[in-house]
């Protein structure tokens, strides 16, 4: 097997990607499926190439594949590493997706620029100039077994560290994490949300759709759940593999798709530990005839008052059933004030199982939420073994 270095830029590798003979493909066959590249992730990758980070070689193999009319050998290459660098730039140069509304500002000769929000075209040309003109450090391999590329392969692609939540795509399978994929293409979760740089790394939006799924599922089908920790939601994500009916898909599509309406633009109470229940919400606000804009004022208006029994279960434990319960009762008790509607007749948020005023007394700061027996059974016990929860709501047993 032969190694050599190319000096190729973008241009020219979306030349070959583009090109009808497919000079430039990725189809090796002990490749493992990739799955989607998160909205972040993408957008990480753009910030990286112009902020000139370290991006790490695209891998080709290089194979002869003719000659041309003068004369001259011509060769196919196929991705032996970088697809996903490869094709989502690609994708992006072709505006098939905008950067994720946490990506950071970025410096490039002498001036800062904001990059959230914008699509390739939308760029200033000093930036497209600098992307399509970037060069990858590329290796070619030519003259190599396919045992040879195999091994190179699985080496290459051993020993990178994963979150719980990164985990998880593996365990649901090809079809689930299309369809949240998907879901996280959308406004809500590429815009809206207030996403930190690190939490945006771990791929927490796929984290907060998975404990929405999860929470929706109590509601609907009575889904008992002890804690939303990430290492919980794994086994969930799991558990519905191949089980995750059409039904259920289309309640959290609705769902998400009414979210896409009512937040065009980032919103500061979506953080990590308001999404999911505001995702419920969502859900309930559909069932009451509630509008897009309607819902968005009544979030910004919660936001805006003080719920000591909320924020009393926003704090440590907060992934516990019990706590994320609290949360939900006293959104939803507020939505039912605010839109004048009684609420022993509006759906509650949560399985039947679950008292509407449990713990509802608490609301003086200092007492703690929930405090009295949890009424979903898994809850009731043992522990989650989750730990406490640091800032922006991740289990200490998850971290890491």
């Amino acid at each position: 097997m032969n190694r050599s270095s190319l000096p190729l830029g973008v241009n020219k590798l979306k030349k070959w990607w583009d090109d009808e003979n497919r000079v430039l493909r990725c189809d090796l066959p002990f490749q493992r499926h990739a799955g989607a590249w998160s909205p972040i992730t993408k957008s990480n990758l753009v910030w990286s190439i112009l902020a000139d980070s370290y991006i790490p070689p695209i891998v080709l193999l290089k194979d002869k594949s003719g000659m041309d009319e003068r004369g001259k050998d011509t060769f196919l290459y196929n991705i032996e590493d970088g697809q996903q660098r490869l094709t989502n730039l690609f994708s992006f140069m072709d505006d098939g997706w905008t950067l994720h509304g946490a990506t950071p500002v970025v410096e490039y000769d002498g001036f800062e620029y904001d990059l959230a929000g914008k699509k390739f075209s939308e760029l200033p040309e000093e930036l497209q100039s600098a992307i399509s003109q970037y060069r990858f450090s590329v290796q070619c391999l030519e003259n190599y077994t396919m045992q040879e590329a195999e091994s190179l392969f699985f080496n290459i692609n051993s020993g990178v560290a994963l979150s719980a939540v990164q985990k998880s795509k593996a365990k649901m399978g090809t079809d689930l994490i299309q369809f949240f994929s998907g879901l996280l293409e959308g406004v809500f979760f590429t815009q809206a949300i207030h996403i930190t740089e690190a939490q945006a790394r771990r791929e927490d939006d796929l984290l907060m759709l998975l404990q929405s799924a999860l929470l929706l599922d109590n509601r609907h089908d009575g889904q008992e759940y002890k804690t939303i920790s990430a290492a919980y939601c794994l086994a969930y994500a799991e558990s519905i593999k191949g089980s995750y009916t059409e039904e259920k898909r289309e309640i959290l599509r609705e769902a998400v798709r009414f979210l896409d309406t009512a937040f065009p633009a980032k919103n500061k109470f979506l953080r990590k530990n308001n999404v999911p229940v505001v995702a419920v919400m969502a859900r309930v606000a559909q069932e009451q005839g509630v509008t897009p804009d309607s819902f968005r004022g009544f979030i910004n208006d919660f936001a805006s008052q003080e719920h000591p029994a909320y924020d009393e279960a926003s704090g440590s434990g907060n992934v516990k059933a019990r706590s994320v319960q609290m949360r939900l009762r006293m959104m939803f008790l507020a939505f039912c004030g605010y839109f004048g509607l009684e609420a022993g007749a509006v759906g509650k948020p949560f399985a039947d199982t679950v008292p509407l005023d449990e713990g509802t007394q608490a609301a003086e700061p200092g007492e703690a939420a929930g405090s009295s027996e949890d009424a979903i059974p898994a809850a009731a016990e043992g522990g989650d073994g989750a730990g406490t929860a640091p800032d922006d709501g991740i289990p200490c047993a998850d971290v890491g």
